[in-house]
């Protein structure tokens, strides 16, 4: 009989989805719970209340829990000290944005979710850094770096650019910006919006699409000016990476955006802010510039939209550090690794 993973998370949507579609492949029965059904802190609450006692119930029955989110993990505490786990940071995103006395609160669960799960898995060095400076040397054991991966491209293959140009009405000597990924204040796409009519106006050919939802919908739709076309939600991303010359990513903070990871995949020059998580992603072949700077990324963009050659380097060394960082092949077999470890039973990645 297969084991039982048990995956616990915040709420539905965001990084984690893709992250648990990567592991379906792995030959062991996973089932998955959300612990809210709302990203929102005031609406997540009742939710919760709601929602715990049946995840809790659900625990009692996985030979592994895996937890997603240092959130998720505080939530999970007394599940943790009942059963096996394992802890996915994604991004450390409670504790980034916590100060204060929040922050000595948050700080002080996280410890204790760590001393509880048997690895910790961190989806990049910045994160093990950070949860290194709060622990003891012994839980610093129980880190792992595992990078992320970008999901597989369809099976049918990368739309042509031709084609998807045609089907997003853009000019074939247009150069296109995208920005792809909620529209939250975390993301900052009021920057990347801010940049790119900047240089739109100092006569870069330039246009940027944005794809996506969320709470800053109305703003970004109010915002944007005659260089930016917003798309809203879209099912297709593989069309607009294939329509694309650069892909730009303002995060304040990451884990490791898949959307930064899609576009090295599939050759794109990345520009990313400085803020944790990004830069590490791209190492030397993307462009940092300081978070909520729109002029700096303005003079990028406009320097990247009159240099095609400089695109083309960029885009090629991008898909080189993908293929030696973050392959699919990579992830599922470090993944594998670490669930025959937790389970004591032998996960093999599927031929």
């Amino acid at each position: 009989m297969r084991s039982t993973v048990l995956h616990i998370l915040p709420h539905s949507g965001g990084g984690a989805e893709i992250y648990l579609q990567q592991l379906a492949a792995l030959p062991v029965t996973q089932r998955r719970m959300e612990l809210s059904s709302s990203r929102s802190p005031l609406g997540a609450v009742p939710s919760i209340a709601v929602r715990w006692p049946r995840v809790a119930a659900a625990s009692r029955h996985a030979d592994l829990l895996h937890v997603h989110g240092d959130m998720a993990a505080i939530l999970s505490l007394p599940m943790m000290r009942a059963r096996p786990s394992v802890i996915t940071t994604h991004g450390l995103h409670l504790l980034r944005r916590s100060e204060g006395t929040q922050l000595a609160l948050a700080r002080r669960a996280t410890r204790a979710a760590i001393s509880l799960s048997r690895r910790t898995i961190c989806t990049s060095e910045a994160e093990r850094d950070e949860l290194s400076e709060i622990l003891s040397s012994s839980l610093r054991a129980r880190l792992v770096v595992v990078p992320n991966a970008p999901p597989a491209p369809p099976q049918a293959g990368t739309p042509d650019r031709a084609h998807a140009r045609e089907q997003l009405d853009l000019a074939p000597e247009t150069v296109v910006a995208l920005f792809i990924g909620q529209l939250e204040p975390r993301k900052d796409p009021l920057t990347a919006i801010a940049a790119a009519d900047a240089a739109a106006a100092a006569g870069a050919p330039l246009i940027l699409l944005v794809a996506g939802d969320g709470p800053l919908e109305g703003q970004v739709r109010a915002q944007a000016g005659p260089a930016v076309r917003v798309l809203g939600h879209r099912d297709d991303p593989e069309t607009l990476f294939a329509a694309a010359d650069i892909l730009v990513m303002p995060s304040l903070r990451e884990g490791q955006s898949l959307a930064v990871l899609e576009a090295m995949r599939d050759g794109l020059a990345v520009v990313v802010s400085d803020g944790p998580g990004n830069p590490e992603t791209v190492g030397e072949t993307g462009v940092v510039v300081p978070v909520g700077d729109p002029k700096a990324l303005a003079d990028v963009l406009a320097r990247l939209a009159a240099d095609e050659a400089e695109r083309h380097r960029l885009g090629e060394a991008a898909r080189a550090r993908y293929e030696s960082h973050n392959s699919l092949e990579r992830f599922q077999r470090r993944m594998a690794e670490i669930y025959s470890e937790l389970l004591g039973v032998r996960v093999d990645v599927p031929a």
